[in-house]
């Protein structure tokens, strides 16, 4: 993975909050991969982003994410960004947590949230809440505080014998294309 652009909150992940590619000699090989899998042996496969923070899919439906995490976007149990400080990234960037036996199959960022469908075809989604899009019928940030994920973090009801199988994150909304090829969105 390499990442470029605007760096104000280490959304590059690349240890510091410096922007790349708005000067010469920032691209190509000069700019660095993003160590997100760290000594795992893992292969990214996907990757999403959000207004300022990031998430990659692995090989193995784990999932990471880093940048700005003010509203516990980042699906780990605090608000400590990641990526912009030394040794944040890699071994150093805890996987999320999305409950026991799940992995993500794929996902989306929003503002300051993130959802994601895991492989028994539930969505779930954290972070900010404010205005429903994370869909649990609450406007309570998710994420954020110390046991908020894995099997405490609820599922998002999209219908009786529904399932998304593509979801979409804009600024304060999420939306899922369902199995019976209907759309349903929440929040603003």
């Amino acid at each position: 993975v390499k990442c470029w652009g605007y760096n104000n909150r280490g959304m590059l992940g690349l240890g510091d909050t410096t922007t790349r590619g708005d000067g010469s000699n920032e691209m190509g090989d000069y700019l660095p991969f993003v160590d997100v899998a760290g000594t795992s042996g893992l292969t990214v496969t996907s990757i999403f982003s959000g207004h300022y923070h990031n998430c990659v899919i692995f090989d193995d439906n784990s999932i990471k994410c880093w940048g700005y995490n003010n509203m516990g976007m980042l699906g780990l149990d605090d608000t400590s960004n990641r990526g912009d400080g030394a040794s944040e990234m890699g071994d150093n960037l805890p996987f999320v947590d999305v409950g026991t036996g799940l992995s993500v199959l794929s996902g989306c960022a929003g503002y300051y949230h993130t959802c994601a469908i895991l492989d028994d075809y539930t969505v779930k989604c954290w972070g900010d809440s404010s205005q429903g899009q994370l869909g649990n019928g609450a406007t309570t940030t998710w994420g954020n505080n110390a046991g908020d994920m894995g099997d405490s973090l609820p599922t998002t009801d999209v219908g009786t014998d529904l399932t998304a199988e593509t979801l979409y994150c804009g600024k304060h909304y999420t939306c899922a294309v369902l199995n019976d090829d209907s759309m349903k969105c929440w929040g603003d």
